[in-house]
């Protein structure tokens, strides 16, 4: 079974008009939210009083926002003290995360907190304490939380923890050109002003494998290991891996890359000696294999924004992904950030492309991210030439 916990239904008086919401970050991921929002204000469940961003509006970021007809201001303080909106939704470095939310929920809104919601456990527990001292709501955004895929697969991943045999793990195969690097000041960095820049493959790209592994397989209990490399010319990881040891005496891997030689869509594995099953759960959809038949299922997803809409405005529910459950999350994130990041020799790489668009491929990355999951050894264990 998951090993989150579950929350209780949060019953109240139907809503009758739509959450007045400020969205603090509208490039970048936020365009992201900005669809959404269009999409809930259509619905009458949103109204996007105004977005909040450094950076002027434009782009379809512009055309969204002037079309809901909120303001666009640059500082998100000014956004949400002179609107006073029910939600804000945070969509920025993640640097910032805890800073902007301890401000939303002290001027008394609810919060959508993009992932990683924090960096540090200090941090977390900070939010933790300003959202209980204010009786605010919190939701973050691991999307994946909110498919009814994860109760299928936790289930099924339950069912074969008696077997010696079985694995857990995801894996993430995606390429990253020099562009996703340089989009921001805080992109590929250890740190900003001092600060945990909360980036880097396993924090944040892949960010949902290491939580899906967390809600289906368990938390962490003592040391987390943890392989950092890196193919570019950054501070943190673009490839790397980690296991994590559970209390019931199991372990999980996950295993990533964003220099892969044939991209393709993550997923979580649980396998045994007499069935395979994988979750592409950014697609909700499983494969399963047993006896020799294959099938195949689809699952639908709700909207996490959604869901904090109706809980704070009186509709029943709960939420997929309150933020005290990023506990782990963020343990195992210190523990990724305390680890050294290792170069890659140039023999091992390739580049392709060319100015922006040119991006390294690592020899031999995808058999080794497979491998490490499917045998939940790290890359050093398997006798990797570039992993020393």
């Amino acid at each position: 079974m998951s090993s989150l916990p579950t929350t209780d239904p949060l019953p109240s008086p139907v809503r009758t008009e739509p959450v007045d919401v400020v969205l603090v970050g509208g490039h970048g991921y936020g365009l992201v939210h900005l669809r959404e929002l269009e999409r809930l204000a259509a619905a009458g469940q949103a109204r996007l009083v105004a977005c909040a961003d450094t950076r002027p509006a434009g782009g379809e970021a512009g055309v969204i926002a002037a079309r809901l007809g909120a303001a666009w201001l640059d500082d998100y303080r000014q956004a949400i003290e002179h609107y006073r909106p029910q939600v804000v939704v945070v969509a920025a470095p993640p640097h910032l995360h805890a800073s902007m939310g301890e401000f939303a929920m002290e001027a008394g809104c609810d919060l959508y907190l993009e992932k990683p919601p924090t960096a540090t456990s200090a941090d977390l527990a900070r939010l933790l304490d300003t959202m209980a001292r204010t009786g605010r709501f919190c939701q973050v955004g691991f999307q994946s939380l909110g498919s009814d895929a994860l109760q299928h697969v936790a289930r099924l991943a339950g069912r074969d923890a008696a077997d010696p045999s079985a694995t857990l793990g995801a894996t993430g195969r995606w390429q990253r050109d020099r562009r996703y690097w340089t989009r921001g000041a805080w992109t590929g960095r250890a740190s900003v002003n001092g600060s945990p820049a909360g980036d880097g493959a396993l924090s944040n790209p892949f960010a949902h494998a290491v939580m899906n592994c967390i809600a289906v397989g368990g938390a962490p209990v003592g040391a987390v290991e943890v392989e950092r490399y890196r193919a570019n010319p950054i501070e943190v990881e673009d490839t790397a891996c980690l296991r994590v040891k559970t209390a019931s005496g199991a372990s999980w891997v996950v295993a990533v890359t964003l220099c892969a030689e044939r991209p393709e869509e993550p997923a979580l594995h649980v396998r045994t000696g007499g069935r395979s099953l994988v979750w592409h759960y950014t697609q909700d959809v499983v494969d399963l294999v047993e006896g020799g038949e294959r099938a195949r299922q689809t699952f639908t997803r709700r909207s996490l924004l959604a869901e904090l809409l109706d809980v704070v405005s009186g509709q029943e529910g709960s939420l997929s992904c309150p933020l005290a459950w990023s506990r782990p999350f963020v343990a195992i994130v210190e523990a990724v950030h305390a680890a050294p990041v290792r170069p890659i020799e140039e023999r091992w790489i390739r580049v392709e492309g060319a100015g922006e668009d040119a991006h390294p491929i690592i020899s031999e990355a995808d058999a080794v991210i497979e491998e490490a999951v499917s045998t939940g050894r790290l890359f050093s264990e398997l006798g990797v030439a570039w992993a020393g």
